[in-house]
């Protein structure tokens, strides 16, 4: 099992929602600009969409209706959009205490489910992995969460 060295990267403080986006060492981009860039050519109006309910959510704040929970019951994925919009793109991502989005990667949703698509599912894996790896700095306190802040070390280790 190898490992994967990244930075939790903060893109928007919008003063009642943060974005953060993963990158990963040896990458120029984070996981949501990938995301952005190999989907706004092909699919506009879908990531016109996304985009614009990221703006919604920084001026409102991160309230569950924005989201589909995606994950498990452990974890803090969700995705984008919510069951109230319809796109053939899903953007998952870690919702912390509502204030925090931590935006991953995502991709063209054509399976029932993400776990039977192999890019879906890794992506949801790599949020996962990190949503872990988040969960255990804060309950040793070496990093916490204040407001829209993350406080402490944003380099991680994930396994791959």
């Amino acid at each position: 099992m190898t490992k994967k060295n990244l930075l939790i990267e903060l893109l928007e403080d919008s003063g009642k929602v943060s974005l953060y986006s993963p990158r990963f060492e040896g990458e120029e981009l984070t996981e949501f600009e990938k995301f952005l860039i190999r989907f706004k050519d092909t699919y506009p109006k879908d990531v016109a969409q996304l985009v614009y309910r990221l703006d919604i959510i920084k001026r409102d704040g991160a309230a569950d209706r924005h989201f589909r929970y995606e994950g498990t019951l452990h974890d803090r994925v969700m995705a984008l959009p919510s069951h109230l919009e319809t796109t053939s793109l899903r953007l998952y991502l870690l919702n912390i205490q509502s204030k925090i989005l931590i935006l991953g990667n995502g991709g063209l949703k054509t399976t029932s489910t993400y776990q039977e698509d192999y890019h879906l599912n890794k992506c949801m894996q790599t949020l996962q992995k990190i949503d872990i790896e988040l969960k255990q700095l804060e309950r040793k306190n070496i990093l916490t969460i204040k407001g829209t802040q993350i406080i402490g070390p944003l380099l991680l280790e994930i396994n791959d």
